[in-house]
């Protein structure tokens, strides 16, 4: 294998499939990067078994061929080249040399042969979204993925794709942020739970003026780009019924602006005990009441006028978890709908009719 690539185009390919690649690895090939020269593209490949990544970058071949070398130290070196075309050619003994400029380096790689396949489902028909939309429902629902490694089923976003809908969930358990948003054209159902890393990945590398397509297959979710395919393993379990936990409409409604009330929570919130951030909400009319104390700390509040005029209610939330699903919004003002102390919490844009957060309510 003989190619030569621009450094910043074989730079951006690296650096959009280096991440999937995890630090500690079982198999010594995993922490290696594919590299397939064929016709006039160079793809890069890399893979943990469960979420796996490939793109093309434009090249000269002057020879056909594949190799693996180590992603991390690959991406570090080309990142340090000049501006200028590199040439990558393989020798004897799976070794790499890379020239640049000046510069040359000597890497050992691995033959390609036990390289695991990043082999795409074929799905039965694609969902085609724009990149912007795709990142807004990620963002407004990825915050909400469960951490906790025992409730698997929790640790991705179900996504749904149901007539001329996709839809997006994600629950810890105490609370859940959903996204919708309408099709242009309808499409058969297909669910599937979507894992951390795989949003995480689609999200750090998608622009946003292209399109994108998207497809759930028995086991695998795929994204498509030009250039560019990820696919992932969906995770298996029973994900909650989500149906269920959203309100189907609650007595009292608050607006508010969002710098506003988002400003004022992160101020108080700095006296709240650190492990859970509580923040005590006293809705009055026309005001709200932010407060937080710490038996070793001491205590803060602060009084923001707001659009309400129900009767009074005291009510706690982790003030992390409203923080982030305001930090979803981007309108305005935001609305909080709520029913009584002991009932979740229900905080939406006071325009986008597809996102909603709903939020567990704590006792201080």
């Amino acid at each position: 294998m003989e190619v030569v690539l621009d450094r910043d185009a074989f730079l951006k390919g690296l650096q959009m499939v280096q991440n999937i690649v995890e630090p500690r690895q079982t198999l010594p090939i995993l922490a290696n990067v594919l590299l397939e020269a064929d016709a006039e593209t160079v793809r890069l490949t890399a893979t943990d078994l469960e979420v796996g990544a490939r793109v093309s970058v434009p090249a000269k071949v002057a020879s056909k061929g594949a190799i693996t070398v180590s992603a991390r130290k690959l991406a570090e070196i080309v990142k340090e080249l000049p501006a200028a075309a590199v040439a990558v050619k393989v020798g004897d003994n799976a070794s790499v040399s890379l020239r640049c400029g000046g510069v040359i380096y000597k890497l050992l790689g691995l033959p390609p042969d036990d390289f695991p396949p990043v082999v795409p489902a074929a799905p039965e028909s694609w969902v085609t979204l724009e990149a912007k939309t795709l990142r807004e429902m990620l963002s407004q629902t990825g915050f909400a993925i469960s951490h906790d490694e025992t409730r698997y089923a929790l640790n991705g976003v179900l996504l749904v794709l149901q007539g001329k809908e996709v839809l997006m969930v994600a629950t810890d358990g105490h609370r859940l942020a959903l996204a919708k948003r309408s099709l242009g054209r309808g499409v058969g159902g297909a669910t599937g739970i979507v894992p951390r890393k795989a949003v995480l990945e689609i999200m750090r590398v998608l622009g946003v003026g292209e399109d994108v397509q998207i497809a759930i297959t028995q086991n695998q979710f795929v994204l498509q780009m030009p250039n560019f395919v990820m696919t992932a393993r969906l995770i298996e379990g029973q994900f909650p019924n989500y149906e269920a936990v959203i309100p189907k409409g609650h007595p009292r409604k608050m607006v508010i602006a969002r710098g506003a009330v988002t400003a004022a929570l992160r101020r108080v919130s700095v006296m709240a005990e650190e492990r859970n951030k509580p923040v005590r909400f006293t809705l009055n009319p026309a005001s709200l009441r932010l407060s937080a104390s710490s038996q070793e700390l001491g205590e803060a509040e602060e009084v923001l006028d707001v659009d309400y005029a129900g009767e009074e209610l005291v009510i706690g939330f982790n003030s992390r978890y409203v923080l982030d699903a305001i930090a979803a919004i981007e309108t305005e003002q935001v609305v909080f709908e709520l029913k009584d102390p002991q009932s979740a919490g229900v905080i939406k844009s006071i325009e986008d009719e597809g996102y909603c957060c709903v939020i567990m309510p704590m006792r201080i």
